[in-house]
């Protein structure tokens, strides 16, 4: 394998991103380490129209292109934008056959991921994947496509993320019209996850952890999710009270992040919120069930992970075959005591 250029010698970056909102947010360190590496290149990162509002103001990337890979003319005008550029350096950070192809048919000199799913041939400098790298954290997993630069994983950046002083302005007024001015606690709760039914806990304990919470806190309670989450998050504030706010579908991403930052605490499944809450220091307590707790917990120590011990988990299904007992194991008493705690230690 031919050495990779010297940082002095690249001028244009190209970054193909994660998939998900929680995957594109534990890939902000990487990038911080990126722009440290390479301090006078060009970095243009290229992800699924999902993630990149993610990365607007991002101090660590100059563009930011989405990939609306729902139709063929999407998928070719990043393809043409790519090609435009000339990089100099990629990296493919999924580890699909498809985030390699993408940078060897935009004409990128130097393609660096990892050598797994069939594409050896497409990289030119593939890094061996080793079985201890399937064990660490997201976060360090991506760190490592710089190591042929000296960059290692053991002092890693946190998470970022990057918010306007409008943003967060106009988020202050929106709770107001809400129901929390200025100087009112304010808890999220998000009840969902995306992926799917194996990562949920139960509405109603929420319902109960946040109530306890809101009643001892003086705290306005609002709860988050998508527009198709809707129902879920109803089941939370029926169950909650007169000082719950169904907010499900009501917020775009970049709101929902300005909602997180005034957040007191946020408590949450396994879920890219959860990600936005650790990249953004609230704090925040994540239940987790199905998932890997290892791997994709939140990168940060703002936060509580509360599970239960079985011996199926993390299955990483969708849906539950069985009883769903890594969740309905988890009782209100386990969620509260860490909100509790969390909240003693912010003090």
């Amino acid at each position: 394998m031919k050495s990779v250029p010297e940082p002095s010698d690249v001028r244009v970056i190209a970054v193909r991103l994660t998939n998900w909102v929680g995957d594109t947010i534990m890939n902000t360190p990487f990038l911080t380490r990126l722009r440290e590496t390479f301090k006078e290149a060009r970095i243009v990162a290229y992800g699924r129209t999902n993630v990149i509002p993610l990365l607007q103001h991002h101090p660590d990337v100059d563009e930011v292109v989405p990939i609306d890979d729902r139709t063929p003319q999407g998928r070719g005008a990043a393809l043409k934008h790519l090609r435009s550029l000339r990089a100099d350096l990629g990296f493919a950070l999924p580890n699909s056959l498809n985030s390699a192809l993408f940078l060897w048919r935009g004409r990128v000199r130097n393609r660096i991921g990892y050598n797994r799913d069939a594409r050896r041939l497409l990289l030119t400098h593939p890094i061996p994947l080793r079985p201890q790298d399937l064990g660490v954290h997201e976060v360090r997993y991506y760190m490592r496509l710089l190591s042929p630069w000296g960059v290692t994983g053991t002092v890693t950046p946190q998470l970022s993320l990057h918010l306007t002083n409008d943003e967060l302005v106009g988020m202050t007024k929106w709770l107001a019209d809400h129901g929390a001015p200025v100087g009112t606690p304010v808890i999220g709760v998000n009840p969902a996850a995306f992926y799917g039914t194996a990562k949920r806990w139960l509405p109603e304990r929420y319902a109960e952890v946040a109530r306890r919470l809101a009643t001892t806190q003086d705290a306005k309670v609002f709860v988050t999710g998508l527009p198709t989450e809707r129902d879920v998050a109803q089941a939370v504030c029926d169950a909650g009270g007169s000082a719950f706010h169904n907010a499900a579908g009501e917020m775009k991403l970049r709101e929902l992040m300005a909602f997180i930052a005034h957040c007191s605490l946020y408590l949450t499944n396994d879920s890219g919120a959860m990600h936005v809450a650790a990249a953004l220091n609230t704090p925040l307590v994540a239940v987790f069930g199905s998932t890997d707790w290892v791997t994709t917990a939140p990168y940060t120590e703002n936060a509580r992970i509360v599970r239960s011990e079985t011996e199926c988990a993390p299955c990483l299904l969708r849906d539950c075959p069985i009883d769903h007992r890594c969740m309905t194991g988890v009782t209100v008493d386990m969620v509260l005591d860490a909100a509790s705690a969390l909240l003693r230690a912010g003090h």
